[in-house]
C-alpha cells in the first residue's frame, strides 16, 4: 500500500491502488471487466477525477469493449484520461449500449463533466469503433472534441450498420457543429466494412 494513501481516504479505489503505482506505463489496453474491476474498490464510494499522481509517460489508451452508458466505467475512463497530460491516441471499442434505462442519467453525467477542466494538449488522434450514435457516446465524443487541443483526426467507426444513411449525415452534422478545441481535427465516420 502506498504511504501517503490511507484506507480512510475518500477516493482509495482500485483505481488509485493499481495504476497510481504506475507513474511510467506508456501504453495501456484496458478490457471492460478491468475496468469495472479499477472503477470499484474503495470507501469513498466513487472513482476521482484524477489520480493522485499524473500518468506522465502515458501516450497510447486503449478501452476494449467500454460501456458508455455506465457511469462506473465512464468515470474510470476519463479519469485515466485526466491522469494522461501527454496522452497522444485513445482508442475505444464501444460494447453497444445495453442498459437503455440508463442512457439520459449516462448523458447527463457526461455532459456535466464539460464542467470540470479538462484538456488534452497532446491528444491527436480519437478511435472509435462499434459507434451506435445514441446520446452517452456522442456526450462522450463532444466532451472529448471540446478538451484535445491537438486532436487532428477523430474516426469514428460504425458495426453492422448501428448508424447508417440520414442517421449518419444527423451524427456527422451535430459532431462538426459541436465545440472544438482544435478546429484542424479531420472527423471521419465510416462502417467497418469500409476499413
Amino acid at each position: 500500500m502506498p504511504r501517503n494513501l490511507a484506507i480512510s481516504e475518500p477516493y482509495y479505489s482500485n483505481v488509485v491502488t493499481i495504476l497510481g503505482q504506475l507513474p511510467s506505463i506508456t501504453k495501456l489496453t484496458v478490457n471492460r471487466d478491468f475496468l469495472q474491476f479499477l472503477a470499484g474498490g474503495g470507501s469513498g464510494g466513487g472513482v476521482p477525477k484524477k489520480l493522485p499522481n499524473d500518468l506522465n509517460h502515458m501516450h497510447h489508451l486503449c478501452f476494449w469493449i467500454m460501456n458508455l452508458s455506465t457511469i462506473a466505467e465512464v468515470s474510470c475512463a476519463l479519469c485515466l484520461i485526466r491522469s494522461s497530460p501527454k496522452l497522444q491516441s485513445l482508442k475505444i471499442t464501444a460494447l453497444g449500449l445495453r442498459n437503455p434505462e440508463n442512457l439520459e442519467t449516462a448523458a447527463q453525467f457526461i455532459k456535466a463533466q464539460q464542467e470540470c477542466e479538462i484538456t488534452l494538449s497532446c491528444l491527436e488522434n480519437i478511435n472509435i469503433r462499434n459507434f451506435s450514435g445514441l446520446e452517452p457516446e456522442m456526450e462522450f465524443v463532444k466532451l472529448l472534441l471540446s478538451a484535445a487541443t491537438a486532436l487532428r483526426k477523430l474516426e469514428i467507426i460504425t458495426k453492422n450498420n448501428n448508424v447508417s444513411g440520414k442517421a449518419r449525415t444527423e451524427v456527422f452534422e451535430e459532431l462538426v457543429s459541436a465545440r472544438r478545441a482544435s478546429k484542424q481535427a479531420e472527423i471521419i465516420i465510416r462502417d467497418f466494412d469500409q476499413i
